[in-house]
């Protein structure tokens, strides 16, 4: 299976809820070479917000989780080699956004909290991308008079993306396809009705 065809199964797996910017990186390919910049440069402090909020997201369990997979690197190299500059930029704009708020919210920043307030944050953060109704790209809020979207980016969307690559990182990572999902290396027959009951893991090929 090329890539391709791994992005476009891992999109299957998700739902197809990909946004067009994720797709348009993983599956036009990626700079050989990474540019570099303030768009690029990830600091100490951002890759280690990276890594505890893919951890919060696919957890270690019985099955290993986003940090046994090396999803953190995998999201930090998307992001320099494969986005445009405006994402970057919004996607740091987005990590610092989100640590203001933690730090308004519990007095600290999102690396100083305790392991409870860190899943809290994340969870708060999840609900306010996730959960709220599609909006136009503007993100929230109203509309003007011409029934335009008048207010200013979110920049708590960066979420979106930092979701989206987790998800694909992972579950096209050798630990999420063959110990996540049902993973058979050599596929043999094809089988077109396999019964299937509720918890039963999704198919990797």
């Amino acid at each position: 299976m090329d890539r391709r065809d791994a992005v476009k199964h891992v999109a299957v797996i998700m739902g197809g809820v990909l946004s067009a910017s994720t797709l348009t990186a993983l599956l036009d390919g990626c700079e050989h070479q990474p540019q570099y910049g303030s768009g690029t440069s990830f600091t100490d402090d951002e890759q280690q917000m990276v890594s505890e909020m893919a951890d919060i997201i696919i957890p270690r369990t019985s099955t290993p989780g986003a940090i046994d997979a090396g999803v953190p690197a995998f999201i930090v190299m998307m992001m320099q080699e494969c986005y445009p500059e405006k994402d970057q930029q919004a996607f740091h704009s987005g990590l610092k956004a989100f640590n203001d708020f933690c730090t308004t919210k519990y007095g600290h920043g999102f690396l100083g909290l305790s392991p409870e307030n860190r899943f809290a944050a994340v969870q708060a953060l999840d609900t306010r991308i996730n959960g709220a109704k599609k909006k136009s790209p503007g993100g929230f809020g109203g509309r003007g008079r011409n029934g335009a979207d008048d207010s200013p980016p979110d920049p708590m969307q960066f979420y979106r993306h930092m979701k989206e690559l987790t998800l694909v990182g992972y579950f096209s990572s050798k630990p999420g396809a063959t110990e996540a999902l049902h993973y058979i290396p050599i596929p043999g027959r094809y089988d077109g009705c396999i019964p299937y009951h509720k918890g039963d893991k999704a198919w990797a090929t």
